[in-house]
């Protein structure tokens, strides 16, 4: 267990928190059931209620070496399913992962990290399409995103040839508009938001945007002391809020 967590990138002392707090054996058996079963499709059965301590990560971590070798069997590279994993290792926290629901997409094999962006195997209306994320480990430099745009289709025609993806889309509050009156039009956010055609706002997205940015939980006293963190708090001060908004490219 230590091995796999080192591989992930989870800290040493959250290590040892982690291996003091074992979970129940027979919860353990059937949440790594659940994730087996969802091995290889585009939906995930394992649910992960309030209060369920090291049981996710434990199962996450018991499923991994079967998750790596469905990997290689498509010719997936290490490198890029290591690089994959280890956001598991940056989200966990005394011992606990931050919302783990997020990590099954990892863990049935839709998701994979191509340099700075994320592409998540799914389908609109019947058609494959690849599900952009934006892990919150940097900044969105322009070209650090060219670059990931470019290796997706290819790298999915070569490791998912029955699946054509010709289109991407974005779900996330860095494509609310509202953004572009506080940033300049230079920014990397901005240049972000451009490469999209917007599509339709989803949802409010308050609470995303201080987990994404502040890493604090919702309600927590903000800091200013980047612009974008000043845009966040000086907009939700006023009352407003920040919406996630669907935008989609071609690939």
């Amino acid at each position: 267990m230590r091995e796999l967590m080192q591989w992930v990138g989870i800290p040493e002392a959250e290590q040892a928190v982690v291996l003091a707090s074992p979970p129940d054996e027979q919860q353990l058996a059937a949440a790594v059931a659940e994730l087996r079963r969802d091995l290889g499709t585009l939906d995930s059965r394992a649910g992960w209620p309030p209060g369920s301590g090291t049981l996710p990560l434990y199962a996450y971590l018991t499923v991994l070496p079967g998750v790596l070798a469905w990997h290689a069997a498509r010719g997936v590279p290490r490198e890029v399913s290591q690089a994959t994993m280890r956001q598991l290792g940056s989200r966990v926290r005394d011992g606990e992962i931050v919302r783990p629901y997020w990590f099954a997409r990892h863990f049935r094999g839709s998701l994979y990290r191509l340099g700075r962006l994320q592409f998540d195997r799914t389908t609109r209306h019947g058609e494959p399409i690849l599900d952009i994320h934006i892990p919150g480990d940097g900044p969105l430099n322009s070209e650090a995103c060219d670059n990931s745009l470019t290796a997706a289709r290819p790298f999915f025609a070569k490791h998912f040839p029955a699946e054509e993806y010709k289109r991407a889309v974005c779900t996330s509050w860095l494509l609310d508009p509202q953004l572009a009156d506080y940033l300049p039009e230079d920014s990397n956010i901005l240049r972000f938001q451009h490469r999209f055609t917007p599509e339709t706002v989803v949802s409010q997205a308050d609470d995303d945007v201080i987990t994404f940015v502040f890493d604090l939980p919702p309600g927590a006293d903000l800091p200013r002391r980047t612009r974008l963190q000043r845009a966040i708090a000086d907009h939700l001060a006023q009352g407003k809020h920040w919406h996630h908004v669907t935008g989609w490219l071609p690939l």
